[in-house]
């Protein structure tokens, strides 16, 4: 692989995480707009203050937010969650109720690989990264 084609893989994968780590913080943040993910994993005996939102995607849909996105356990398990949630009084404002929910462990399914052709490293493992960031961050507090 040519200099500049390394260089510009290590660029994207730099982005990646940084877009993870922005979603990561947002979540920590403003837990306010988060109360329906809280809600979600707790259903699923996962604990929101371990682990790391690492992909969320939000959109308005007939009445709801459709959420869909990944969440990576402390203990290194990625989890692939959806939910509906009904409009609250103010818009993200996390008051809704959840209508529908699909939870699904993607563990075995999610490449953890520091060395994927063409893209450099794999989600799964810029996801670890941003979790170890996350933590070291928390721990400097």
């Amino acid at each position: 692989m040519s200099r500049r084609r390394q260089q510009n893989v290590q660029q994207q994968a730099n982005s990646r995480l940084e877009a993870m780590l922005e979603t990561a913080q947002a979540f920590s943040r403003h837990p306010e707009r988060y109360e329906w993910l809280r809600a979600l994993l707790a259903t699923y005996a996962l604990d929101s203050h371990d682990g790391v939102l690492v992909e969320l995607k939000s959109v308005p849909d007939q009445g709801c937010w459709a959420h869909s996105g990944l969440w990576l356990t402390a203990d290194g398990r990625f989890i692939r969650f959806a939910a509906d949630e009904t409009y609250g009084a103010r818009p993200l404002d996390g008051s809704g109720r959840i209508e529908f929910t699909r939870i699904e462990d993607v563990t075995t399914s999610t490449s953890v690989s520091q060395h994927v052709p063409g893209v450099g490293m794999s989600d799964g493992y810029l996801a670890f990264e941003a979790l170890k960031l996350v933590r070291e961050a928390s721990e400097a507090i």
